[in-house]
């Protein structure tokens, strides 16, 4: 079940980097781990450093990809992303507004592409 979870994760960070791409994003990185969480990807566009997470569902009968991101999930989304820009000074010196943001996809049982929502700037609560 974990490695499944793992691949379902990478397809859709995957779909996520082309449809941000598409939309003018330039992703600069990943994947990007710390003790506190991972940040699925990091782009920037219009001088904004833009931290998203990706939440993918096959179908939405047990729920949407949306309910998948709580307050807890944007805090540890927010302590990710200050310990990459104490650890990436360049880059935190460079783009001075950060958001985190949301990519939601669902996907059917043969991987097609439902839908994909774009949410920007979520805050807590």
């Amino acid at each position: 079940m974990k490695q499944y979870n793992f691949s379902k994760g990478r397809k859709g960070e995957s779909i996520a980097q082309k449809y941000l791409e598409e939309n003018g994003f330039c992703v600069i990185d990943k994947n990007w781990r710390t003790r506190f969480g991972e940040l699925d990807l990091i782009a920037t566009k219009d001088n904004v450093l833009h931290f998203v997470e990706v939440k993918l569902k096959v179908g939405d009968y047990f729920g949407t990809p949306e309910e998948m991101i709580d307050k807890r999930k944007i805090w540890q989304v927010q302590k990710t992303a200050e310990a990459y820009l104490l650890k990436n000074k360049k880059t935190a010196t460079q783009f001075l507004i950060t958001q985190i943001d949301a990519v939601c996809i669902v996907v059917d049982s043969k991987d097609q592409v439902e839908s994909i929502k774009f949410y920007k700037n979520l805050t807590i609560i």
